[in-house]
C-alpha cells in the first residue's frame, strides 16, 4: 500500500471521520503511544530516563500514552508539562493520569519562568520526546512553548518529534519563530508535506516509518477530495491524491525477468538528441535506459555530430537525421520500430520541425532539456503537447518549469507543489519535477514525492541518465502493461538512491550504480 500524504487540515478530517465511524480520540492516542513506545525503544542511545514534553492538544495525548506504555516495559520516564494536569482536554488528562498510575513522573513547568524545571530533567534524559504542538500550528511560537522548544534544541539530547517537529508548520515546511530540531520524526497515520517542504528537511530529522493508528485506508484516501489542499486550491489547480514513494515502491518498478524473456521483451527505446558540444547527453540518455534493463535503445542525433556518438555508443544503434526521412508527415511511421521515444537531450533549440513530427505521433513520449525549451517559446508546440494522444512525460528542472509557466524559478521553487501541478493540467501531461525532493504529477493531479537522492546528483549529466531510465520505463509499460505513475515513480526513485551511493563521480558511472541496483532487485522478486 503507498504511503499517504496529508495536509493538516486533511488530518484533522481523517480524524474526526474515524471518530464518526466509532473510534475514539483516546483510541487514537492510545494506538499513537504504542508505536511512540516502539521507536524510541528502537532509538534511544542507551538505557536510561525518558523526558517527554507534552502540550495541551492530542500531540501531547499521545505523549502521555507513550509514557505508559514505556513504564510498563521498565524505562523510567519523566513528563515535563507546559500546560496544568487540570487544564487538559478530557481524554489527554485520562492518559495522564494512566501513565502517572504505572509510574510515570508528571511535573509541572507553567509557572517555571526560567524552565529550572524542565532543564533539570532534559540533563538526565538519554532521549527527549517532542509531545508539545503536532501537525496544526499555524502560528509564531510565543511564551512558554517558544521558550521550552529553545531549551530542548540547547539540551543536546537526541529527539524525537511526534507527527512533526513542534514550531514547523506542516504544510509549508515554514518555521514558526523557533522550531524543534529533531533527531527523528514518527508520523502519525499519514505524512506531512511540511517534513520535505520550506526548512521542513532540516528540522524532521530521519523520517521514521509511518504509525498506523487505525485509520482506514479509505479514510484518508477520502480527505484528498473532501478538504482541498491549501497550496492546489489558492491557485485553483486541483490536487487528487498525494503519496510518498518508500523503497517496496520502488521496489515493485522492477519485476523478476521470466527465465524465457529476450531484449524484445523489455522494449525499444529511441532517443532524438545531441548537437556541436553537447554529444554527451543522448549517449547518457541512451545508457540510462540500458542501465534500467531496456532490451533495444537506438540514437537519432544530427549529422554534424553522428561520427561523434556512434564512435561513443558500443550499445546503441546511432542513426543520423538524413540516413532517414525524419519530415513530421512520415514520423509515425518511423518511430513504429520504438516502443517509446526521449527527445531533448543535448539537442539545441532549431529541431522544431523534427519535434513537431514526434509530437504527432501516439508513441509514449518522454520531453527533456532543448525539447522543453523549445515548447516553451513556442504556443504551438505546446498546443500539440496538450492534443496527444499518446502518453506524455515532461521532465523540468526548476529553469525549465520557469519558461514553460512563465514565471521565476523563485517562485517555482517556493511552491513546487503548485508548480509541477499547474505543469501538469497546463500541458495535459505527466510531469517530473527534479530537484530537491522531485515531484511527480499526472495530469489529473494525482501527486507523487520521491524522498530519494543526494546532493552528488547535481552533476552535469544525471538527469539524461534519469530520462533514458524513464524512456525504459515508458517502453516496458507498452509491451508488459501495469501501472504508468507507479513505474514512473520508480524511475525517479532508482535514479535518487542510486544517486546516494558512494564510489561515483561521473554520470556514466552512475548509469553502472543503476545498473547494479535494478538486477539487485529483479533478483530478489
Amino acid at each position: 500500500m503507498s504511503v499517504r500524504i496529508l495536509s493538516a487540515a486533511q488530518m484533522r478530517w481523517a480524524d474526526a471521520a474515524a471518530m464518526a465511524a466509532g473510534m475514539t480520540g483516546f483510541d487514537l492516542m492510545d494506538r499513537a503511544g504504542k508505536a511512540v513506545t516502539d521507536a524510541v525503544l528502537e532509538h534511544m542511545p542507551d538505557f536510561g530516563r525518558v523526558v517527554i514534553v507534552t502540550g495541551s492538544g492530542n500531540n501531547g495525548g499521545d505523549g502521555f500514552a507513550a509514557a505508559r506504555y514505556l513504564r510498563q516495559r521498565g524505562v523510567p520516564v519523566t513528563l515535563v508539562m507546559l500546560t496544568p494536569l487540570d487544564q487538559l482536554p478530557e481524554n489527554v488528562r485520562l492518559h495522564a493520569q494512566l501513565a502517572r498510575d504505572v509510574g510515570a513522573k508528571l511535573r509541572e513547568a507553567v509557572c517555571d519562568v526560567s524552565f529550572t524545571e524542565l532543564n533539570r530533567w532534559l540533563a538526565r534524559a538519554v532521549i527527549v520526546v517532542d509531545a508539545i504542538l503536532g501537525s496544526g500550528v499555524n502560528r509564531v511560537l510565543a511564551g512558554r512553548v517558544a521558550e521550552a522548544v529553545a531549551q530542548i534544541n540547547l539540551s543536546g539530547r537526541p529527539v524525537l518529534s511526534i507527527d512533526i517537529a513542534s514550531g514547523l508548520n506542516a504544510d509549508t515546511g515554514q518555521v514558526m519563530g523557533d522550531a524543534i530540531h529533531a533527531g527523528y520524526t514518527l508520523p502519525v497515520a499519514a505524512c506531512k508535506w511540511g517534513y520535505w517542504m520550506g526548512h521542513g528537511p532540516e528540522y524532521s530529522g530521519t523520517l521514521l516509518p509511518v504509525a498506523c493508528i487505525g485509520i482506514e485506508d479509505a479514510l484518508l484516501c477520502r480527505a484528498w477530495s473532501a478538504v482541498a489542499d491549501p497550496s492546489a486550491c489558492e491557485y485553483t489547480v486541483p490536487l487528487n491524491s498525494a503519496n510518498f514513494i518508500d523503497v517496496e515502491a520502488m521496489e515493485r518498478g522492477w519485476p523478476r525477468r521470466s527465465r524465457l524473456s529476450h531484449k524484445g521483451s523489455f522494449g525499444h527505446v529511441w532517443v532524438f538528441g545531441g548537437s556541436p558540444g553537447f554529444t554527451g547527453a543522448p549517449k547518457l540518455a541512451a545508457l540510462g535506459a540500458l542501465a534500467s534493463g531496456a532490451g533495444l535503445v537506438s540514437v537519432v542525433c544530427p549529422d554534424e555530430v553522428w561520427p561523434v556518438v556512434a564512435a561513443g555508443s558500443l550499445e546503441a544503434m546511432v542513426h543520423s537525421h538524413s540516413s532517414r526521412c525524419w519530415q513530421s508527415d512520415e514520423a509515425e511511421e518511423v518511430v513504429a520500430q520504438a516502443d517509446a521515444v526521449v527527445a531533448g537531450p543535448g539537442w539545441g533549440i532549431g529541431q522544431q520541425s523534427l519535434l513537431t513530427g514526434l509530437l504527432a505521433t501516439s508513441r509514449p513520449l518522454l520531453l527533456d532539456a532543448d525539447a522543453l525549451n523549445m515548447i516553451a517559446a513556442d504556443a504551438r508546440l505546446q498546443a500539440s503537447v496538450r492534443e496527444r494522444s499518446g502518453v506524455t512525460v515532461l521532465t523540468p528542472h526548476p529553469g525549465e518549469a520557469a519558461r514553460m509557466l512563465g514565471c521565476s524559478v523563485d517562485e517555482v521553487q517556493a511552491d513546487r507543489k503548485r508548480s509541477v501541478l499547474k505543469l501538469a493540467r497546463c500541458y495535459a501531461s505527466w510531469v517530473v519535477l527534479k530537484g530537491h525532493e522531485t515531484l511527480i504529477s499526472s495530469p489529473a493531479g494525482d501527486l507523487t514525492l520521491n524522498p530519494f537522492g543526494s546532493p552528488q546528483l547535481a552533476v552535469a549529466g544525471s538527469g539524461d541518465v534519469l530520462a533514458g531510465m524513464l524512456g525504459r520505463q515508458l517502453a516496458f509499460w507498452r509491451r508488459q502493461g501495469g501501472d504508468i505513475g507507479s513505474m514512473i515513480a520508480a524511475a525517479v526513485a532508482l535514479h535518487g538512491s542510486a544517486g546516494e551511493r558512494s564510489g561515483w563521480y561521473l554520470a556514466s558511472e552512475l548509469a553502472g550504480v543503476v545498473a547494479s541496483m535494478r538486477q539487485s532487485i529483479e533478483k530478489r522478486h
